[in-house]
């Protein structure tokens, strides 16, 4: 699905969201293993994992705001968000026979780059946040 912008009641500022779907089975396409290389990312990011894994690249992005919220849904499969160097990660959430795992080292305050913070749901399914050269 597509980006639509959401308005923020008692707020003027709009919040950018982009939501990410994978139903591989029901939806492939002929773009099996296929990633865009470079894009624009979103204040926010919902990631909805079923019947399909969703990586999210956010190593190599056009632009990007200093701190990016991801929702992960992992019911069955298994959503992947990849940060590069720098990157500070908080990770919180829910786990039902999953499992949530920050794999990225901690990084100074005065040295980071960008602040990604993820509110993982894992249902069957694994939430994993790593740096991409990894």
């Amino acid at each position: 699905m597509n980006d639509a912008a959401q308005h923020n009641p008692g707020s003027t500022a709009s919040a950018r969201r982009r939501w990410l779907l994978a139903l591989n089975p029901v939806f492939e396409g002929g773009r099996k293993g296929k990633r865009a290389q470079s894009w624009d990312v979103e204040e926010e990011l919902i990631a909805v994992a079923l019947l399909g894994d969703v990586t999210i690249d956010l190593s190599d992005t056009k632009s990007a705001p200093p701190e990016v919220h991801i929702e992960a849904y992992a019911i069955l499969r298994d959503v992947d968000v990849l940060v590069g160097e720098g990157t500070h990660v908080e990770l919180g959430g829910g786990v039902l026979r999953g499992d949530l795992s920050n794999q990225v080292p901690p990084v100074p305050e005065d040295t980071r780059t960008r602040t990604v913070s993820i509110n993982g749901h894992s249902l069957l399914g694994d939430v994993t946040v790593r740096l991409a050269s990894s």
